[in-house]
């Protein structure tokens, strides 16, 4: 009989709890409220008691029966221990030294201090770019205008030339004929405001009187040193200089074909000059050219001490070159 009620008394509760669940009315505790469809479960606040036991599984709030205590619980099967997920271990990247390992102290080279950098501002990035050396720069030498081919610091030039003098004096005017001169000059400081200049000069005129052939001359030939001053004005490979000069010099007189015993002149003569005056000289690339006025001043005349007078002298001219 005891056997028998163990079989039945399951069986019934099965059959009513089975008749429950398939009766769709509402409950009547919730006053009219929708039903659940079938299979969904309804929204129910969380039991007021949470057996922590059994992982993932709430308890059943309906008090357990005698057949659910003396049930034995369930032990997991293969299929639910193969269908659990595994659990592996954290990847970790092969670069870097397993979790725990104290940091390695940083190697600082001999010399380097550890101080620390600031970020660029506004996050930009500084980034070492190799930069080539610049090409040495072919400029023109200490002293020199830019675009004159010319090596000296100073400005050194050679010069040519010739013009036209006469004399002051009357007398000497009035039996000679007109001259000309001839010069060589090496000019030194032209580009600098003091310079200096050495000098020869030749001159040669016709002359007539008591005891001279139609065909005697006046000649001279003579050196000077002159001090130089200069106003350069470069424009690019030009230059353009206006300058003045004074200076102290030595010239030579000859008289030809003179008979002296019957002459109004002697045949030579040394005189002391002095030479002063101005030009303007222009430069381009080396090439040089001055045109210029000289007043020479003579000391110690003894060509013309029987008829009075003395040698000054007045010209103008031109000279051409170069400068280096």
């Amino acid at each position: 009989m005891k056997v028998l009620s163990l079989f039945v008394v399951p069986g019934v509760l099965a059959l009513a709890i089975s008749a429950a669940k398939a009766d769709p009315s509402p409950n009547p505790e919730m006053g009219g409220a929708q039903t659940m469809p079938s299979g969904a479960e309804a929204q129910t606040p969380p039991p007021t008691t949470y057996d922590p036991g059994t992982p993932g599984v709430a308890p059943s709030t309906t008090p357990p029966s005698a057949t659910d205590t003396s049930a034995a619980p369930a032990t997991p099967s293969a299929t639910d221990t193969a269908a659990a997920p595994a659990t592996t271990p954290e990847e970790t990247n092969p670069a870097l030294p397993p979790p725990g390992t104290p940091a390695a102290p940083t190697q600082t080279p001999t010399g380097a201090t550890n101080m620390a950098i600031p970020p660029p501002p506004n996050g930009q990035v500084v980034e070492d770019v190799p930069v080539a050396p610049l090409p040495p720069i072919q400029g023109a030498p200490e002293g020199v205008y830019p675009g004159a081919s010319v090596y000296s610091r100073v400005g050194v030039g050679l010069l040519v030339g010739g013009g036209f003098n006469d004399f002051t004096n009357s007398h000497l005017k009035s039996v000679t004929g007109d001259g000309g001169y001839w010069t060589a000059r090496i000019v030194a400081g032209t580009r600098e405001y003091v310079g200096m200049e050495a000098a020869y000069i030749g001159d040669a005129r016709s002359i007539s009187g008591l005891g001279l052939n139609n065909d005697s001359r006046l000649i001279s030939n003579g050196v000077s040193g002159n001090l130089r001053i200069n106003i350069p004005v470069a424009r690019g490979a030009s230059l353009i200089e206006p300058f003045g000069f004074v200076g102290v010099g030595w010239s030579h007189y000859t008289v030809t074909n003179n008979n002296v015993a019957l002459s109004d002149v002697t045949s030579t003569d040394n005189v002391l000059t002095l030479p002063y005056g101005g030009g303007l000289e222009y430069a381009y690339k080396g090439f040089m050219a001055d045109a210029r006025f000289t007043y020479t001043q003579t000391y110690y005349n003894n060509l013309t001490e029987t008829v009075g007078g003395n040698l000054n002298n007045w010209g103008v001219g031109g000279q051409i070159g170069f400068e280096y």
